[in-house]
């Protein structure tokens, strides 16, 4: 086993050896989402520093989102030609240096630039490929594979939430970035050594393969279905991660106690990762996407009623991780159900463009409206985001329904 930029042959899919490489994306892309939802833990200590209100302060988390799933657009296609390892190597790099300089800045725009190109383009080079590069190992288990990897996502959040915030509450917000990119360096040197690029025309699954170029794809309907139901799905959901933490203090609960219940979406998505995507085979992937979406409301009506109420906001993260997992995990077996896995990297790349969209439209929007008018209008207007993009969904037919040729 060593570090190799050369297609697997055809006998890595499927295998032992495919599995480890899914091992080591999880473990990646773990720490690069859960760094990335820990930015609740910072908000008010960053917020009071620099003396700016949320809407402000929640732009660096919106550019970041925009870079982390945006330049799938751009990481996508460089998979597709050079394989995982070199955008690891490269996005691991600008993640750690990310980091330690967002520690030392003295002016809230500097953290503008040092986060969300750190963070945010840095894990932007590697997510997407690492994603697309796990689905293309497997053509007999590719939902369970792809649902480790975005497992790995849960756990990240689940252990780097907490232990974010104790750190900010020990040392400091500062140190507490340092200590981030020591994690970030150590998980991916590990996770170089696990990957393996996979077969050049690995295709599987119940669609063949597909050449659609980019512009042949977003004129493509039933693309546009999914890329707008991702879309409207995710301003929901990440003004929501924006703000569980701020709003659960201002009803009088504890920063270390809101950590904790944010971390329990992290817990409950893995169970929507893991168990949830054994249901594709029986509800097709398809369904078992918009099952999802019809979930999510549930979730931010329960958080809606909660205001300081520990029980409700237990409950509320426990649904919206178990249903957002499942989402989540569903969404790239979707895309290849869809479009086949020729040319993944740029297919899973548009994909991850719906979800930086979202996060830079809806966390910025969402503090400024909590400015105005408080917690309650923002839910209000996640739940409407997640219903249209249910609406929305209702357009990913047409490929599905087609027969496979060969």
């Amino acid at each position: 086993m060593g570090i190799s930029t050369a297609h697997a042959s055809e006998s890595v899919v499927d295998s032992s050896r495919a599995w480890l490489a899914v091992v080591g994306i999880a473990l990646a892309n773990g720490i690069a989402f859960g760094t990335a939802y820990t930015f609740g833990t910072f908000f008010d200590a960053m917020a009071e520093e620099f003396d700016a209100n949320r809407g402000s302060t929640a732009v660096i988390f919106a550019l970041t989102l925009l870079l982390f799933f945006g330049f799938g657009l751009v990481s996508g296609p460089l998979y597709d030609r050079h394989g995982p390892l070199p955008l690891l190597l490269a996005g691991g790099g600008l993640f750690v240096a990310g980091l330690l300089l967002t520690s030392i800045v003295n002016q809230l725009w500097l953290g503008y630039i040092t986060y969300s190109l750190g963070v945010g383009l840095g894990s932007g080079c590697f997510v997407a490929p690492l994603t697309g590069a796990g689905g293309a190992l497997f053509t007999k288990r590719r939902a369970a594979a792809l649902g480790v990897i975005a497992a790995g996502n849960g756990l990240g959040t689940l252990v780097l939430i907490p232990l974010s915030q104790r750190l900010i509450d020990d040392y400091g917000w500062r140190v507490a970035y340092r200590w981030l990119a020591i994690i970030g360096l150590v998980g991916f040197v590990i996770a170089a050594f696990a990957i393996v690029r996979p077969p050049a025309r690995s295709t599987g699954g119940s669609q063949p393969a597909t050449t659609d170029s980019t512009g042949e794809l977003v004129a493509d309907p039933v693309f546009r279905s999914l890329f707008g139901s991702a879309t409207f799905m995710s301003i929901g959901l990440f003004s929501a991660f924006a703000f569980i933490i701020p709003f659960a203090t201002d009803n009088g609960i504890s920063s270390g106690r809101a950590a904790q219940i944010f971390s329990l979406i992290g817990l409950s998505s893995i169970v929507g990762r893991l168990g949830l995507t054994g249901l594709a085979g029986k509800l097709g992937p398809i369904n078992l996407y918009r099952l999802m979406l019809v979930f999510q409301p549930v979730a931010y009506a329960i958080w809606f009623l909660a205001e300081g109420n520990e029980a409700l906001l237990v409950l509320f993260a426990l649904v919206l991780g178990t249903t957002y997992g499942g989402f989540v995990a569903i969404a790239p077996e979707v895309t290849i159900t869809l479009f086949g896995t020729a040319n993944v990297g740029r297919l899973i790349g548009l994909l991850f463009l719906s979800f930086g969209m979202g996060g830079l439209i809806g966390p910025p929007a969402a503090g400024w409206l909590a400015d105005a008018s408080g917690q309650r209008p923002v839910i209000v207007a996640v739940v409407v985001m997640v219903v249209i993009g249910l609406v929305i969904s209702a357009g990913m037919t047409k490929r599905a329904l087609a027969p496979a040729t060969t």
